[in-house]
């Protein structure tokens, strides 16, 4: 059993020395693929690299719900997820980390829910992100030497392509932070499973409005291998910030996301109709 799971980049398996890898099945399908287990800051870890071993998943197409599932069949009953995210704002720069609290959802025609079917429940996401896990993420790193974001807003597209200008003009007018592809679709099933969900992102780039946000860069198109390398020159930096988040991460059974559908459905009568996950 795990105590916490981990969703990120494939670029995390050199995080952990692994203990074993596990394979799940799930009433939603498979996970992008077998989970990681390891042991890490006193916690048993499992982790599932979001877009698979090979980055085969474009981000419409990752299995969201079987990863989530998964981490719940192997005990975790909360989760950090880790995303790389532009900028679209002048106060958020390259090499900053953000705790997001708050998303605008584009996306579309992904495997977005597990309550498809008739007398669903409407799961709640005024505050998408658990509280508590933010609160005690915020305090982690509160003392740390780098520059932490407590509260942000991510626009999330569908992917997998870039925005444009326009686009990315207009998230700004919105009031959005960041620009990312995945994390509202991870954090909307978390909440749909009753589990606490947590994001830690990193900043890489200026979301193609470089010459808005850092007139010191120029016009500089986004791209991806861009986004790989700066990743990777970072990593050991990211490394301890996760680090430390994760030591943080402490369990409590009585948290609100774990019973966030107990007035939700849409038939009262009905009940819970999920599969079981064990």
């Amino acid at each position: 059993m795990i105590d916490l799971g981990i969703i990120g980049g494939t670029g995390f398996y050199k995080f952990f020395e692994s203990i074993k890898e596990e394979k799940v099945e799930t009433p939603y399908g498979d996970p992008s693929a077998p989970v990681t287990l390891a042991d890490w800051e006193g916690k048993r870890i499992g982790f599932i690299p979001r877009h698979g071993l090979h980055h085969q998943y474009s981000p419409h197409r990752v299995p969201y719900p079987a990863n989530v599932a998964a981490l719940k069949k192997l005990g975790a009953r909360q989760i950090l997820g880790f995303n790389v995210v532009g900028s679209l704002s002048a106060e958020v720069s390259k090499g900053h980390f953000l705790l997001i609290d708050q998303f605008i959802d584009l996306t579309w025609g992904r495997q977005w829910t597990t309550l498809d079917r008739p007398n669903g429940a409407h799961a709640d996401l005024a505050e998408p992100y658990c509280g508590r896990l933010r609160s005690l993420a915020i305090d982690a790193l509160a003392d740390s030497s780098e520059i932490v974001h407590p509260r942000a807003t991510a626009l999330i597209i569908n992917g997998p392509r870039f925005q444009t200008k326009a686009e990315s003009r207009l998230y700004n007018s919105w009031g959005a932070d960041v620009i990312n592809m995945t994390q509202s679709t991870e954090a909307s099933v978390a909440r749909e499973l009753e589990m606490c969900y947590v994001n830690l992102s990193f900043c890489t780039d200026y979301g193609v409005i470089s010459e808005d946000l850092a007139p010191e860069s120029g016009d500089a198109p986004v791209r991806h291998q861009d986004v790989v390398k700066y990743f990777g020159e970072n990593v050991d930096r990211v490394q301890r910030m996760v680090r430390k988040t994760v030591a943080a991460l402490a369990d409590d059974a009585g948290c609100g996301c774990r019973t966030a559908l107990e007035r939700s459905w849409g038939n009262p009568h009905a009940g819970d109709s999920r599969p079981a996950l064990d």
